[in-house]
């Protein structure tokens, strides 16, 4: 099939759409629940790996402060915060991994949500023609 060029209702910015077949659509629809499915693992590593980081950032976080010299506990928050940032760092970027893969998995959901749909309508519209 062809590719056309039509305009988003909601922006109006005009956009390529290629329509699919049937078997088309099935193929995508097999390909993102497949993604949904072998996307698990990788999220539950990711979520350890925050964890990880997390308890790497408390201990080292509680070290600080037993080391510090500081008077007051305020101060030697202070410093152990600063001491740590490196800790820090590192659970920030292991957390805003994990959001971006859950943020990903709701947009395949939504997207295999749609196809379903899609497909179902097809169904439906076939059974009627005939």
């Amino acid at each position: 099939m062809s590719a056309q060029d039509i305009a988003r209702m909601d922006t109006g910015e005009i956009v390529e759409y290629e329509p699919v077949t049937p078997i088309e659509l099935e193929f995508m629809i097999r390909e993102l629940g497949a993604r949904l499915e072998n996307a698990v693992p990788v999220l539950k590593e990711l979520w350890a790996q925050r964890y990880a980081a997390e308890r790497a950032l408390i201990e080292e976080k509680a070290k600080a402060v037993l080391r510090s010299s500081a008077r007051t506990i305020t101060e030697k928050r202070a410093e152990s915060d600063l001491a740590t940032m490196t800790f820090r760092r590192d659970f920030d970027a292991a957390k805003e991994t994990l959001h971006a893969a859950e943020e990903l998995q709701k947009a395949l959901a939504a997207r295999l949500m749609g196809l379903l749909n899609i497909n179902k309508v097809l169904g439906h519209a076939y059974g009627a023609s005939r």
